[in-house]
């Protein structure tokens, strides 16, 4: 439920509480007739008291099974209590100079890693054209090799040929 109420009193420059004062009570007026809302605003306080995480953890947990609870987590409290003497200690550099311009720097970082990631590219693509040309390199001297074989058992039976007669 919306209630709409002009801004009348900024004309007549009415301080702010007044203000407030005559929206407080246009709002009970209008809620006057509705008791569900009434109630409702009654109601707040304890609704706020419910929802807060103490007061369900007091009604749920026990005493001892807040201790135990406590007691099984102590390793990770002692290290969240460590983490965060390191960051105490370290606090200084974390609000130094350098660290809070990194925003500034992050349009920088952004360019060079998109030129970074445009190199990968045409290095991957440069290696797979060196693979091409190693693959046809080790083809080609492998027929010659075998071609020179070959010519090397025609010569060696051309030559007992030769010395047989």
């Amino acid at each position: 439920m919306y209630v709409y109420f002009p801004l009348q009193n900024v004309k007549n420059k009415t301080p702010c509480l007044e203000s407030l004062l005559e929206i407080q009570g246009k709002i009970d007026a209008a809620l006057a007739s509705k008791k569900r809302a009434a109630l409702l605003f009654e109601k707040l306080p304890d609704l706020k008291k419910y929802i807060d995480h103490a007061y369900t953890d007091s009604l749920t947990l026990s005493d001892d099974a807040r201790a135990e609870t406590v007691l099984t987590e102590a390793d990770f409290l002692k290290e969240q209590a460590t983490l965060l003497q390191k960051l105490k200690e370290n606090e200084q550099n974390i609000q130094s100079e350098h660290i809070s311009a990194v925003p500034k720097h992050t349009e920088k970082l952004q360019t060079l890693s998109q030129i970074q990631l445009d190199q990968q590219d045409t290095v991957a693509h440069l290696n797979e054209e060196s693979r091409k040309i190693l693959n046809s390199y080790n083809n080609i001297v492998s027929l010659l090799s075998k071609q020179f074989v070959m010519w090397d058992e025609t010569l060696t039976k051309l030559e007992m040929q030769a010395s047989r007669k």
